[in-house]
């Protein structure tokens, strides 16, 4: 013990302790997943009877006896002061990763850092749909706020609800404190996950898209984003539907938007130069950038098209270029590359024939 050796070894993985009752306890507990004691005001399970009653004196009861002698911090174990200490007014990181700046006080912090944000490993499966987690946390989140409708946690300044006591606490800090730590080194973005500038370097500025279609060109950059391509592009799988229109998506945020621009009529940022306002801020700064500052950084390598969005060009592409176009009018041989041409026809050539 006082030597630091670690003679018993897991077979599984590479856990090593100094005493033969641990290891057994973290087999029983990491790898056959025993936990036959439950919490009765959750689903939380463990595999000691003691971690039980530590977390529901912790989480239910909010019972935490220990208190940080440098500030108001609580804990209800004596550890968790140690560890409050040594991470936030000792700063101590010494776990680092190998991949980017990340350090935590946890080595296990950094295991997940490397298989969430760089190895993109994602263990936990629902059982209700396609998702899958990186973390049993997040999959308990999800499967309370999606599939249970849980969200005890209520904002006390607008609607929002939670699932869970830190995912309203981030909620507060983004929207009402406009707490955005983590900076982008090539640009403004700004955000208070630190994985999020990373896929946004990443994405943005180095245009690393690991993940590509087996049907066509598209490259994306996480496998959710492929998945999302493959449903909509090639399998035409929109799951999402609205309630008060023909609007069909595969995403639940879109739908999201498209309810609340569209048919609610929200409309938050509004443009610095004119009337011109949008329920997105990206729209806001998308239309700024091509109407006001005439930036037109997407340039095609056919002609001298210089296009806002990628999307433009695209559509440019192949209605110019390639002349496909996919839209076609049920009343006459119209064929347009934009659904909004084949709209903008329909309104004035067919008037009589819409419903």
């Amino acid at each position: 013990m006082h030597l630091g050796i670690k003679s018993h070894k897991c077979t599984v993985c590479d856990f090593q302790t100094a005493k033969k009752s641990y290891l057994k306890h973290h087999i029983n507990s990491k790898h056959l997943g025993q936990r036959n004691h439950k919490c009765s005001h959750c689903v939380y399970e463990a595999y000691e009877k003691s971690t039980l009653t530590r977390h529901i004196n912790r989480i239910h009861l909010s019972i935490k006896k220990y208190k940080c002698s440098q500030c108001d911090y609580r804990a209800a174990a004596k550890r968790q002061i140690k560890i409050h200490t040594e991470t936030i007014h000792l700063g101590l990181r010494n776990h680092k990763c190998s991949e980017c700046d990340y350090a935590s006080y946890h080595k296990s912090n950094v295991l997940k850092h490397l298989n969430r944000v760089h190895l993109n490993i994602k263990s936990f499966k629902c059982d209700y749909c396609d998702y899958q987690g990186s973390e049993r946390t997040l999959l308990t989140e999800h499967v309370k706020s999606v599939h249970l409708l849980n969200q005890d946690y209520k904002c006390g300044r607008c609607d929002y609800q939670a699932a869970t006591k830190q995912s309203l606490k981030m909620h507060t800090e983004t929207k009402h404190l406009d707490l955005k730590k983590y900076k982008c080194t090539h640009c403004d973005y700004k955000t208070n996950h630190k994985k999020n500038v990373i896929k946004h370097e990443n994405n943005v500025h180095q245009n690393m898209k690991s993940f590509i279609c087996e049907d066509c060109d598209y490259q994306a950059s996480s496998r959710r984003y492929l998945t999302m391509h493959i449903n909509l592009k090639h399998l035409g799988i929109k799951e999402h539907k609205c309630s008060l229109c023909d609007f069909q998506t595969n995403r639940k945020s879109t739908l999201k938007t498209h309810l609340n621009s569209k048919h609610l009529g929200i409309k938050n940022h509004k443009c610095n130069h004119c009337d011109y306002a949008a329920y997105n801020k990206s729209d806001v700064m998308l239309h700024e950038n091509s109407v006001h500052l005439n930036i037109k950084k997407f340039k095609c390598c056919y002609c001298d098209y210089q296009g806002s969005r990628r999307s433009l060009l695209t559509g440019h592409v192949k209605s110019v270029h390639l002349l496909i176009k996919d839209y076609k009018c049920n009343y006459c041989d119209y064929q347009g590359s934009r659904k909004f041409l084949l709209t903008k026809h329909v309104k004035s050539v067919h008037p009589l024939n819409q419903d």
